[in-house]
């Protein structure tokens, strides 16, 4: 019988003989399309649960807190790396070498001498017998000094030349120890001339370091009580510094962006057309979280100066040094708003404001474009680069010589004394600090007095004035921008050859 065009279902193929239905012939059993539903088994629920959203989230979290303590990990090691690179560095940069004609002493100090059986205690001419100045040799005297002086040292300092004779048991008063004249204060103790004296350094403090950075990591790990520990002093909080810095700066500068309606702080300066707003909250940024972590600033270069003596040693650790800077110097506000404060302030200002307008001057003053010419771009870099040490480092040395000094201080408690020689009288500011290390250091004549000789001073047109106090661990951060601008030009010339 043929099939009734009239009917409704006749125009669908007839499936039933190969199995199908014939009212649903393209329904295809085992998929849940449509309004038919199909009952999961177990396996199917227990993997819906397992991978829905919250779960996503609880391995994004672990995966980012892995990734966290790696970097963490990570900077640590690097910073380990570089930490006696940056003790040898700041060592140098605070250490006092002045000329010989120019060299400061103690501002209440009158100089006299010791001679045979007397010795002048002031320049009128009053005598007082030897014997009394042997009598305040062994006394117990711990009456307040000058700046950087402690009573341990100068009980150490006082007739340091004759201790053998002093050990020995037997004072002879015709021993040519007691026909040499040595100066003394007002108060008969034998006061430190020159910072180049071998007879009158303390036992903690290391000879000048005239070389670079590589002779100070030599003489500091020869120092006894120092050794290569102290490479490492203040690398700890140094860490912690990096970390925090990190994490801050980024935060406050998209937020800053966010609130002023600017482009995306991940957007490169240089892919701006205006660069002025972005810019200008890439600066604050870092002016901002460099001053709230500038306390760790402060603890990491008095940690890294002090001497690690177990008698001369101030600070313990970077929270026993914080808990002293804040009793001692007159608590939260002396931390920030202290001689510290414009330091901090200009050197946080100037270091990212050239750092980041370097890829700017390169891509629209020079036209080099990094991805044209890697070899140019790179020499171009390093030229702006060491540009920027020249401008950032003197300003990183008065910065650290201030973070050195002391001003306000209770009486009593333990004075702060540096494994290399400072400055006797503090500085009054930066601008008395760039001024009297132009005029006092630098030059060839600082070095001096070596093998009972003397080394003739080289006269040049900068003999009175000389920029090279400022400018202490130059070499170093040089040759660290030519490192990396031969590695970014061979990065280059493989990406180049690749290409071709």
């Amino acid at each position: 019988m043929p099939a009734d065009q009239s009917h409704p279902f006749a125009t669908f193929p007839s499936s039933a003989g190969k199995g199908g239905n014939g009212l649903r012939p393209y329904y295809t059993p085992g998929l849940g399309n449509g309004n038919y539903t199909v009952v999961p088994d177990a396996q199917t629920v227990a993997t819906s649960y397992y991978h829905n959203d919250e779960f996503d989230d609880l391995i994004d979290s672990k995966a980012a807190a892995r990734e966290l303590i790696n970097f963490a990990v990570l900077k640590y090691l690097t910073t380990a790396v570089s930490s006696p690179f940056e003790v040898s560095k700041t060592l140098l940069q605070v250490q006092y070498m002045p000329r010989e004609n120019v060299e400061v002493t103690s501002i209440t100090r009158t100089t006299t001498s010791i001679d045979d059986e007397y010795y002048n205690d002031d320049n009128s001419g009053n005598e007082k017998p030897i014997n009394d100045f042997f009598m305040q040799y062994n006394s117990e005297d711990s009456e307040e000094e000058d700046f950087y002086d402690e009573e341990d040292s100068r009980r150490r300092r006082r007739y340091s030349a004759g201790s053998n004779s002093l050990n020995s048991g037997t004072i002879d008063v015709d021993d040519p120890i007691f026909k040499k004249k040595v100066a003394v204060d007002a108060s008969g103790y034998v006061i430190r001339e020159s910072v180049y004296d071998d007879l009158t350094r303390p036992p903690h403090q290391m000879k000048p370091i005239d070389g670079g950075v590589w002779q100070g990591i030599g003489k500091l790990m020869k120092q006894p009580h120092e050794g290569w520990r102290s490479l490492f002093k203040g690398q700890y909080t140094n860490w912690i510094y990096e970390i925090s810095h990190l994490f801050l700066q980024p935060t406050l500068e998209g937020s800053l962006n966010d609130m002023f309606d600017l482009y995306d702080d991940t957007i490169p300066l240089v892919h701006l057309d205006h660069v002025g707003p972005n810019l200008a909250t890439l600066v604050a940024s870092n002016l901002i979280v460099g001053f709230v972590l500038s306390p760790l600033e402060l603890i990491r270069t008095r940690l890294q100066v002090q001497s690690a003596s177990p008698l001369q040693r101030k600070y313990k650790g970077p929270f026993h040094a914080l808990r002293t800077i804040i009793q001692e110097e007159g608590g939260i506000k002396g931390l920030y708003f202290s001689h510290n404060f414009l330091p901090t302030i200009v050197f946080h200002t100037v270091t990212p404001l050239l750092q980041n307008i370097t890829p700017l001057i390169i891509d629209r003053v020079f036209h080099i474009s990094a991805n044209d010419s890697p070899f140019l771009y790179s020499l171009a870099e390093l030229g702006l680069n060491t540009l920027e040490v020249l401008i950032t480092l003197p300003l990183d040395t008065i910065r650290k010589r201030l973070q050195c000094q002391i001003r306000t201080r209770t009486p009593g408690n333990k004075r702060f004394e540096s494994v290399v020689a400072m400055r006797p009288v503090p500085y009054t500011g930066m601008a008395n600090a760039a001024y009297c290390i132009i005029k006092e250091e630098g030059g060839y004549s600082c070095i001096r007095k070596r093998m009972g000789g003397r080394k003739l001073q080289k006269r040049s047109i900068l003999t009175d004035w000389s920029l090279r106090g400022l400018y202490h661990g130059f070499n170093m951060q040089c040759t660290s921008n030519i490192v990396l601008f031969f590695l970014h030009a061979i990065n280059g010339i493989e990406d180049d050859y690749e290409d071709f």
